[in-house]
């Protein structure tokens, strides 16, 4: 089989959009730095963004090469600088090497993250894609600048198109877990948006291969956003530990966050979600199923 997608990125998300669109039919090249990490039925390449793109033989005489490119990095670190070096020096790397190389993918799409947009606002709103408030951290500035250069930077005829992904979670996930177990849950009721790992994989796919046209932007998160108090309470339930830290009074501070981040757009394009909220996703962890990928 002729290899029809390129996927720059090959992490826990990465590695699952792409088995997903090989599940689908499609031959996809995965770049990483650690080949070896790639599962099969992806064909693994060693790669750096920093450098752009590496030989990739199973396009030589694919004519436009790929049909589908997908992004989708980690910066292996927080600090600003790390983001720059990964989110606008690699993809613009990658960028130049498709152009130089001529290709023209149908579909390009870049994972980004909900850290590119703005948290101001607190009082309870929902927040979709047309919230025109600008990101307030260095590294969500990074990620907004990345994501339109992105756009700016694909070939003429190539359908480009921006996720960003809320907090994920799922197989391997179990940072929030370990802290009810541990009693221990800061700002409980700051609002929280989340979607799990699979679903954000599936809605990539989704939106790489529906039929109709598609927007340039769509978040991706699940339908019940909700205070951190009221998962915290869930999970200690499921767990079987005290409830009492977490169903007591509400905290006299304000939260530091109350937006409610809405997935219409998404749910518009006719996508459906295996686990629509927390609730779903995780029982699924709890009860051992999935795995997360090296």
């Amino acid at each position: 089989m002729t290899a029809d997608t390129l996927l720059i990125g090959a992490g826990d998300l990465g590695t699952e959009i792409g088995l997903r669109l090989a599940a689908a039919g499609r031959c996809v090249v995965a770049v990483r730095r650690r080949a070896a990490l790639v599962p099969a039925p992806l064909v693994g390449v060693a790669g750096d963004v920093s450098d752009g793109l590496p030989d990739l033989p199973a396009f030589d005489g694919a004519g436009d090469g790929p049909r589908l490119l997908v992004i989708c990095l980690t910066a292996g670190g927080r600090s600003e600088e790390r983001y720059r070096a990964t989110f606008l020096d690699g993809v613009d790397a990658v960028l130049r090497d498709v152009a130089a190389r001529g290709w023209a993918p149908e579909r390009a799409l870049f994972v980004s993250s909900t850290g590119a947009m703005g948290h101001a606002q607190n009082d309870d709103a929902w927040v979709d894609e047309t919230s025109s408030d600008a990101a307030d951290t260095p590294t969500g500035r990074v990620l907004a600048e990345a994501e339109q250069n992105f756009l700016a930077g694909l070939p003429v005829g190539t359908r480009g198109i921006v996720v960003r992904p809320s907090g994920l979670y799922g197989p391997g996930r179990e940072w929030f877990i370990d802290q009810v177990r541990a009693g221990n849950l800061a700002d409980p009721d700051r609002m929280t948006n989340r979607i799990h790992r699979d679903d954000a994989a599936a809605a990539v796919v989704h939106l790489l291969t529906v039929s109709s046209e598609a927007d340039e932007l769509y978040l991706l998160t699940d339908d019940a956003p909700a205070p951190a108090r009221e998962v915290a309470t869930f999970l200690a339930r499921e767990l079987g530990v005290d409830t009492e830290p977490f169903t007591g009074h509400e905290g006299a501070a304000r939260p530091s966050a109350t937006r409610r981040l809405s997935n219409a757009r998404l749910r518009g394009t006719g996508f459906t979600l295996t686990y629509p909220t927390f609730r779903e996703g995780y029982a699924s962890i709890l009860a051992g199923e999935g795995e997360r990928h090296p």
